[in-house]
Parts: C-alpha cells; structure tokens; sequence
C-alpha cells in the first residue's frame, strides 16, 4: 500500500499495516528502523543523470558479461559496477572487483547521493537521529558525515547495478543502518524487475512471495533499513539499473558480530 504524503517532499510505502493516523516526521526513523516502511523520495537524480548513467552502465555491464567466466565477478543478468571509492576501498583490502564507472557516471553517482542526503537532513531528520546516533543534538547530518569520511558503506558500494534477462539479487539483509537505491531505469524499460520486501512478521522469503515490489519511477530513492528483507526481482526483458549505497556510521555497524557469521553472496554481502 503506498500513502502519499506530499508529492514534493516524500511517499511511504507501507510493509506492515498503515496506522489510522498518518505518523508524525519524528516518527519515521523508527519506523524505517523497525520494517514497518519504505520511504521514497522523488527526483533525487534528473532525467538527463538518469539517462547517462544508465547509458554508461549498460555499456560496462555488456562487456564484463562477455568475461564473466573469466573475472568469475557476476552471474549471468547481473554485473555490479564499483563507484572510485567504492573500488579503492576494495582493493585496499584484497576484494575482486570489477573496473570503477567512468569518471563522468562516477561524478553523476556522487552528485546523486550527496543530493539524496541533502534531501533527507533536510526533509527527513528522524532517519538520521534514530539510525546514526545522532540523537545527542550534535547536528551533524548524513550530508556532513559524508564528507568528514565517517560514513561506512558495503563491499563494493556504492555502486551501479546493471540487471538484463533474467537477471536478480536474491532475498537478503544488507545489516546496515541505510540504503539508498535509486532506479535509473523507467519502469516501463523492463519487464518483471523491481525491488521486492518483505514485511517483518512475513513467513519467509522461502515459502511467501514479497508484501510489496516497488518499481517507482527513474530518479526515486527508495530508503529502508538494514533488518529489511529484500531482492531485486528477476528482469523478465529489456534491462533495470539502479544505484545502490548501504551505509552506517563507522565503527557503528548494526549487529557487525553476528552479521558476520551468516553465509555472503557473491560480492561479499551479507545475506
């Protein structure tokens, strides 16, 4: 179910049953910690953003698929394509990763996600002082955080997620305090595809299909938490790509010990 809050502003989707009465701002950080919602918040990326970065990733993506045997990086119908930072970080410490995004998609993706924290410090403040620790009244926001490198993301994040037929992320945990995924593809350039979530009383990603798939229009970030299950549902044709970053503060990792232990996919992300 999807209640539109204010067009301009942001929406909420919800996993679990909406309440009678549409909860306070100061309310949201909580909600997005627990499950209980998706947030999505419009034009965090332009038209033409979108439509170059889409442009470059399918480009990359094309030519690591042809190897993927050979850089044994990406299963068929899914290439991971690192930011610089992204890719630095990894080789620092020893992770097979695949060639960064262009300088000019690398400038785009940083212009989108310091846009997207801009946006949630200034529309969003609960997110930052329920999910990173900011409730002593320091001030500091994501956008600042960012900056002052104290911001910690996932392997090989952030990065570009190019899916072609049949291509999908498995249901999983990202166990960490945000994500941000941003479709740079329109809903209609494929068919199947989008984000699938599970609300937290759901059976299991085994046994039940997800309580809602999100496929909102190019240029939307869609923000959850890191206890969400999710997937990124099988393209069925043409092509999805979305840019991911999944974050906490650093050193402040949620539930890094047991996290740790659980079984990874093929990036190094924790299922």
């Amino acid at each position: 179910m999807l209640c539109v809050i204010a067009p301009t502003r942001w929406h909420e989707a919800w996993l679990s049953t909406p309440p009678p009465v549409p909860p306070a701002p100061s309310q949201l950080g909580q909600l997005v910690q627990r499950g209980d919602l998706v947030l999505c918040l419009p034009d965090v990326a332009t038209a033409d953003e979108c439509a170059m970065l889409e442009r470059a990733a399918l480009e990359q993506a094309d030519a690591l698929q042809q190897r993927r045997f050979e850089t044994g990086l990406d299963p068929e119908g899914r290439t991971r394509l690192p930011t610089a930072a992204a890719a630095r970080r990894a080789a620092a410490s020893g992770t097979p990763c695949a060639e960064p995004l262009s300088l000019t998609a690398d400038e785009a993706c940083s212009r989108v996600l310091r846009r997207t924290l801009r946006r949630i410090d200034e529309t969003l403040p609960s997110l930052v002082e329920t999910l990173f620790d900011a409730a002593d009244g320091s001030g500091e926001g994501l956008l600042s955080l960012l900056k002052a490198d104290a911001l910690e993301f996932s392997s090989r994040e952030p990065a570009v997620n190019v899916y072609t037929d049949g291509g999908e992320f498995l249901a999983h945990k990202d166990h960490q305090a945000l994500t941000v995924l941003v479709p740079l593809s329109a809903p209609d350039a494929f068919g199947g595809g989008g984000t699938g979530f599970w609300a937290q009383d759901a059976r299991g990603h085994r046994v039940e299909a997800p309580t809602a798939v999100l496929r909102p229009p190019a240029g939307t970030a869609l923000l959850f938490g890191g206890g969400v299950v999710h997937c990124g549902m099988p393209v069925e044709e043409g092509s999805r790509v979305v840019f991911v970053a999944s974050f906490s503060l650093r050193g402040g990792r949620i539930e890094r010990a047991a996290a740790d232990l659980r079984s990874r996919d093929i990036y190094g992300d924790l299922l």
